[in-house]
C-alpha cells in the first residue's frame, strides 16, 4: 500500500486531478439542474461527463504510460526489487487513482444533493454511475495500450486522444450515450457488469505485458493488447447498455380528476406541476374531452406478434401516454393537451368522422387550438423548445398561444366556437 501511495503522490498525472474536479462539477451544473431531485436524472447527469473527460483522460494514461520511456528510466525498472507486473500495477492503478477521483467526486456531489428529498429509485442512480465508471476506465485502459504499444513523446498521447474521441462518437452515432435518465429505462445489470469485467480484464492483460524494453515495442505486445481488448470491443458494440424497465403495475402514483393522470414513482418531484396541469383540465368547457386515463410512458405496454412472427412491445392500443423531459412543462403539457384534443375532434372514430378530407385552413385551425391548450395546461410564459417547423403551422401556432393570452372566458369562447365548426365539418351530427 506504501509503494500504492508513493506512486500516487509522484503520478506525472496529479496536477490533472483539480482541473477534472473542476470540468467534472462544471458539465454536471452548468449544462441543467432539472436532474436534482430524480434518482434517475441525477444519475444520467452524472455520468455523462465521463465521456467528455474520457477524451482527456485517454490522453493523460497514455503520457502516465509513456514515462519510463521518455525518461530512460528501463534500465531501472529492470534493477527494481519489484516483479514488473507488480511495478506496472502500481503505476497503473495509481493513474486510474487520480484520473477517476474526479468522475467519482461528481458522483458524490450529485448523490447528495438529490439525497435531501431521498426520493424512490436509488437503485437506478447506482446504475448510471456504473455505466460512468466503465467509461472513465475505458479511457484509461486505451491510453494506457497506446503509451505502451507507441513510440514517440506526445504520440501515443494524441493516439489516445483522438482513439477515444472517435469511439464516443461512433457510440453516439449509435445511440449508446446516456443523454437523460427515463424513468422507465434502466442500465443493464448483465450487461454493466459484463463491461466493467472486461474492461479489468483488459487492463490485467496490460499489466502483464513486459514492463521493459519500451523503445522497442514487440509485436508480441499489440497481439496480446488486441487479443484482450478484442471481447471488450465485441461487448460495446453488440450491447446496448441501457434497456427498458419492466412495466410497475400498481407501483404508480396517479392524480384524479377530469382525467386520471399517473407517473412513475421516480417523478414524484413533478406532483405539484401535474397537480396544477390536472387542475386546469377540469376547468375545460364541456365541448373537450379529456381521456379517463393518460399515463407516462412506460407505465403500461401492448405486446404484439409482428409479421416477422417476433415479439414486441408499444404503447399502441393503451391509454395516452406522456413523457417528461429535462422537467419541462412544455413537454409533457405539449402530450397531454394533443391527447385531450385527439380525443375531442374524434381523429380515432373512423365510423362518425372523415378526417381525410381535412382542408388546409381546417388544418391551420387544429394546429392552432393545439398550440392553444399546451399554453393553457402550462399556465403562461414562452415555449421552452425551438422548432423548424413550417411556416403555415408556426403562424397557427402563434396565434393559438395568442389566445392563451386573453381572459379565460374569451379564450374558452374561441376554442369551443373553433372545435365545434370544425368537428361540424367532418363529423356526424351528435358525435
Amino acid at each position: 500500500m506504501k509503494a500504492l501511495w508513493l506512486h500516487v503522490r509522484n503520478s506525472p498525472v496529479r496536477w490533472t486531478l483539480p482541473v477534472f474536479v473542476v470540468l467534472d462539477l462544471a458539465v454536471l451544473f452548468l449544462r441543467s439542474r432539472t436532474w436534482i431531485g430524480v434518482w434517475p436524472e441525477t444519475g444520467a447527469a452524472a455520468q455523462l461527463p465521463a465521456y467528455l473527460m474520457g477524451i482527456l483522460v485517454a490522453g493523460a494514461a497514455a503520457w502516465a504510460a509513456g514515462a519510463p520511456s521518455r525518461h530512460r528510466l528501463g534500465e531501472q525498472v529492470s534493477a527494481s526489487r519489484f516483479p514488473p507486473a507488480v511495478s506496472e500495477g502500481h503505476r497503473l492503478a495509481s493513474t486510474i487513482i487520480v484520473l477517476v477521483t474526479p468522475y467519482l467526486t461528481g458522483q458524490i456531489v450529485a448523490f447528495v444533493i438529490t439525497a435531501r428529498t431521498f426520493p424512490p429509485g436509488v437503485h437506478l442512480f447506482l446504475g448510471y454511475a456504473g455505466l460512468g465508471l466503465f467509461v472513465m476506465l475505458m479511457a484509461v485502459a486505451l491510453g494506457w495500450a497506446c503509451g505502451l504499444l507507441l513510440d514517440g513523446q506526445v504520440f501515443p498521447a494524441l493516439t489516445a486522444v483522438m482513439g477515444f474521441f472517435l469511439l464516443a462518437a461512433a457510440l453516439g452515432r449509435t445511440g449508446s450515450i446516456v443523454l437523460t435518465g427515463p424513468p422507465e429505462s434502466t442500465v443493464d445489470p448483465i450487461a454493466l457488469t459484463l463491461r466493467l469485467g472486461l474492461v479489468t480484464a483488459l487492463m490485467l492483460a496490460l499489466i502483464w505485458l513486459p514492463a521493459t524494453d519500451r523503445d522497442r515495442p514487440s509485436g508480441r505486445k499489440a497481439l496480446v493488447a488486441a487479443v484482450a481488448a478484442l471481447p471488450l470491443v465485441a461487448t460495446v458494440v453488440g450491447t446496448r447498455p441501457v434497456v427498458d424497465r419492466e412495466q410497475p403495475g400498481t407501483n404508480v402514483i396517479c392524480l384524479d380528476g377530469a382525467s386520471k393522470i399517473c407517473i412513475w414513482p421516480e417523478h414524484e418531484k413533478y406532483l405539484p406541476q401535474l397537480q396544477e396541469l390536472n387542475a386546469r383540465i377540469s376547468l375545460l368547457p364541456a365541448t373537450f374531452v379529456p381521456p379517463p386515463l393518460i399515463n407516462e410512458a412506460g407505465i403500461t405496454k401492448t405486446r404484439h406478434i409482428g409479421p416477422d412472427g417476433k415479439e414486441y412491445i408499444s404503447y399502441g392500443g393503451g391509454p395516452p401516454i406522456f413523457y417528461i423531459f429535462d422537467g419541462s412543462p412544455w413537454s409533457y403539457a405539449d402530450d397531454i393537451g394533443n391527447a385531450i384534443n385527439k380525443s375531442t375532434f374524434g381523429f380515432n372514430d373512423d365510423q362518425n368522422c372523415d378526417w381525410q378530407e381535412l382542408s388546409q385552413s381546417d388544418q391551420e385551425r387544429i394546429w392552432a387550438v393545439d398550440k392553444w391548450m399546451e399554453t393553457y395546461l402550462v399556465g403562461d410564459g414562452a415555449p421552452d423548445y425551438q422548432t423548424d417547423a413550417s411556416n403555415e403551422m408556426q403562424v397557427a401556432w402563434s396565434k393559438g398561444r395568442e389566445i392563451a393570452s386573453r381572459a379565460r372566458v374569451d379564450q374558452f369562447r374561441w376554442a369551443e366556437q373553433e372545435v365545434r365548426d370544425v368537428r361540424a365539418r367532418y363529423c356526424q351530427p351528435g358525435r
